[in-house]
């Protein structure tokens, strides 16, 4: 199935929730895998929910459906499609909340040589701030507990 047929796919499934018109832009991006990037715009918090799950249900769903149906169709494995699903560039705010949350706890560990629990998150998130400290020498992270309450603890080096 190519670009085209996948973005018609996207637009009928978000128009049959009556979110078509709701739609900014649905990029696609090919390489290894092929990458479907919808944004939308309007007034729809419901789709979004409590802390992004609404959002992150969705894309699942929406990521099900197509591979489901580009499987038939293709010699491609349905694995190979990704997606991402951003509504208000709610996931984007998110990101920069999260960057901004990460430095002012790695001050913190720097400070006062204590470690600091972040919030519960998602495992994207927590591997965004691994790789957000990597660069900091005398700061360490691990992630502890269960989903979904798993966070990351900034810890100083021993």
């Amino acid at each position: 199935m190519d670009a085209e047929k996948i973005k018609e796919e996207i637009k009928t499934i978000l128009g049959k929730m009556s979110f078509a018109e709701d739609i900014e832009e649905i990029e696609a991006h090919h390489g290894v895998t092929s990458r479907y990037s919808v944004r939308m715009r309007g007034d729809t918090p419901i789709l979004i929910g409590e802390y992004g799950s609404t959002l992150s249900a969705l894309e699942y769903i929406l990521k099900r459906i197509v591979r489901k149906k580009t499987a038939d169709n293709t010699a491609v494995e349905p694995e190979a499609y990704k997606f991402t699903l951003d509504i208000n560039d709610y996931r984007m705010k998110r990101l920069e909340n999260l960057k901004q949350d990460v430095k002012t706890a790695a001050r913190e560990v720097r400070l006062y040589r204590k470690e600091v629990p972040l919030r519960p998150m998602s495992s994207f998130e927590r591997r965004i701030v691994h790789l957000l400290l990597v660069e900091y020498p005398d700061i360490t992270t691990e992630s502890i507990g269960m989903e979904p309450e798993r966070r990351v603890v900034i810890k100083p080096y021993p």
